[in-house]
């Protein structure tokens, strides 16, 4: 039986204790059964509220990929125009990240994360505009909310659910990944069904936040703001948050290059245009369960150095067969390749939410790995594309790309220690 105290959204001073109808509060109902129910309540809409949040977080984002071409075509953009609606967001991640931890602390987290989502519906709605100059600016307020977002979820973890950050990461993770799927796979479908008007299929995004954002407008009962204690040690001058940041890092870089180029490299090795975009289908989509079961996988191992040797396997396997043997067993180094950037960043975000000493802390340490994780992830396809261009051949960028993965699986030694991190 699940630990319902443990998970209970904190009731502080600045928070009303929930009462029923005749005004008694919850923990004087006379039924137990009742009383198991309305302590279990909050928690079960906590977990509701996340995952529409997490749901958000990466399909708004992604729906630009498919409709980029034809986006092109109807407004007359350079090819740098169009490269800036699909940049913004990795650059918001990176720039504003640091920021958004004392938001979460200043409004506390409920108000700051549904503020984010009605910025999202805003700035999705900009960008359904279908005018050049309305869509950057909508791409700007759609990329620093999610920043938001992205760096205070794990801090909500933290708080709400601390004995089970494990699980709840991956369960948010996977929705997370579906949400950027079904964006991916439904984008040009709609786009068609609409005579091909594209600015439905981005329009929907911003019907998709707001309907997170009135599921989440119950979760402000619960509003509370941070009460931790002042900044003791800056988390710049501590090594483990940086082993942390570099593990981030890594497989940001890893996964950003691999969507980047992972198509373009089946295809200059040989491979027909269709086959090659199904192969980054198969690296997609097999990111998806790698997302949720790793946390479960990694929680399950008592030695952490071996659940983070086990969970590196299929990169160990996958990118010096992608470097040496690319057309040989294709499907199966697109799969590894998929399997372990999935294990990643799940991995990534569940450590930012164990290891912080308490959710002010994990706040912090999320920003810190998230706005150096992202910068690091926005040079990776740009790196590796100016590499190929000037020897002509992916076996040094892909071998680069391995030893990237090796300085992250020994930042992913080190970043696994239980020791808490404190700030």
């Amino acid at each position: 039986m699940p630990d319902t105290h443990a998970l209970e959204p904190p009731v502080t001073a600045a928070t009303d204790t929930p009462r029923d109808e005749t005004g008694d509060t919850a923990s004087n109902a006379s039924d137990p059964a009742e009383r198991g129910f309305r302590r279990l309540w909050p928690h079960l809409g906590f977990l509701a509220a996340l995952l529409l949040l997490a749901f958000n977080m990466r399909g708004s984002i992604v729906v630009m990929g498919p409709l980029a071409e034809r986006v092109g075509l109807d407004l007359q953009l350079s090819g740098a125009q169009l490269g800036l609606l699909t940049t913004i967001p990795v650059l918001c991640f990176g720039v504003l990240s640091i920021f958004a931890p004392r938001l979460g602390q200043r409004f506390g987290l409920e108000t700051t994360l549904i503020t984010m989502l009605a910025l999202v519906a805003v700035g999705q709605g900009l960008r359904a505009s279908g005018q050049y100059g309305v869509m950057v600016m909508g791409t700007v307020v759609l990329g620093a909310a999610i920043a938001v977002m992205n760096v205070l979820t794990p801090s909500l973890v933290r708080r709400s659910f601390p004995a089970r950050v494990a699980l709840v990461t991956a369960l948010y993770t996977f929705v997370m990944s579906s949400g950027a799927s079904i964006a991916a796979f439904s984008a040009v479908p709609i786009r068609n069904s609409m005579a091909g008007d594209w600015r439905y299929a981005l329009g929907l995004w911003a019907v998709v936040a707001v309907v997170g954002f009135v599921c989440w407008l119950p979760m402000l009962r619960y509003h509370h703001h941070a009460q931790g204690t002042a900044t003791r040690i800056s988390l710049w001058r501590n090594r483990e948050a940086w082993w942390l940041s570099l593990f981030f890092g890594c497989q940001s870089m890893m996964f950003y290059t691999g969507v980047a180029w992972v198509a373009k490299i089946f295809f200059d090795s040989g491979m027909s245009e269709a086959e090659a975009a199904t192969l980054l289908t198969v690296f997609n989509i097999f990111g998806i369960p790698a997302a949720f079961l790793a946390p479960l996988i990694y929680s399950a191992i008592p030695n952490k150095k071996l659940a983070m040797t086990v969970l590196h396997i299929p990169l160990f396997i996958g990118i010096p067969g992608f470097v040496f043997a690319t057309t040989d067993m294709p499907y199966l180094w697109a799969m590894c390749l998929g399997l372990g950037q999935g294990s990643m960043i799940s991995i990534a975000l569940t450590l930012v939410g164990m290891r912080g000493a308490d959710p002010q802390t994990s706040a912090k340490l999320s920003g810190m790995c998230q706005s150096l994780g992202y910068l690091l992830a926005a040079t990776g396809p740009v790196l590796f594309g100016a590499l190929h261009d000037i020897l002509q051949s992916w076996h040094i960028p892909l071998l680069i790309l391995f030893g990237v993965v090796s300085v992250q699986f020994l930042a992913g030694l080190r970043a696994g220690s239980p020791d808490k991190i404190s700030a």
